[in-house]
C-alpha cells in the first residue's frame, strides 16, 4: 500500500494547479479593475451632481470638500481640486474654475494612463469638459 506521492504525481498536480492559475489571475486582475472603475465612475457622478447642487445652493464652492465627500483611498482632495491618480499619475481630474467670469467645473481625464482610466472612457463615456455652474 502506498502512503505517499510519488515525484510524478507532484510534477502533475503542480502543472495543473499552474494551468488553472494562468486562467484565474488575469480574470482577477480584470474583475478587480472593472470594479474600481465602476467605483470612480459612481463617485464622479455623485461629486459632479454635489457640486452642482452646491453652487445652486450657495452660489459658489469656495471648497470643495464642503460639497464632496468621496473616499480619500480613492482620491486626492485639496481646496478647489478633486483628483484620482492610476500609477501614480492623474487620471480624472475635478476643479472649481472661474473662466470668462462663470465658475466651471472642469473635468479632465486621460485615458492613456492606464487601464483604469481607459475603461472610464471607453465603459462610462467620462469625457473631458467644462461644466458652468453658475
Amino acid at each position: 500500500m502506498k502512503k505517499a506521492f510519488s515525484l510524478l504525481e507532484l510534477i502533475f498536480a503542480i502543472i495543473i494547479i499552474g494551468i488553472i492559475a494562468s486562467y484565474a489571475i488575469p480574470k482577477y486582475k480584470d474583475t478587480r479593475d472593472s470594479a474600481l472603475s465602476s467605483t470612480i465612475n459612481r463617485d464622479y457622478i455623485t461629486a459632479k451632481t454635489s457640486i452642482q447642487n452646491y453652487s445652486l445652493i450657495n452660489g459658489t464652492v469656495t471648497k470643495i470638500s464642503d460639497a464632496v465627500n468621496v473616499s480619500n483611498k480613492n482620491w486626492t482632495i485639496e481646496d478647489k481640486k478633486i483628483t484620482f491618480k492610476e500609477n501614480s499619475k492623474d487620471c480624472l481630474v475635478l476643479e472649481i474654475k472661474i473662466k470668462n467670469n462663470e465658475l466651471m467645473l472642469e473635468v479632465i481625464i486621460d485615458n492613456s494612463i492606464g487601464d483604469i482610466c481607459n475603461k472610464l472612457v471607453t465603459d462610462f463615456g467620462i469625457k473631458s469638459e467644462d461644466i458652468v455652474l453658475f
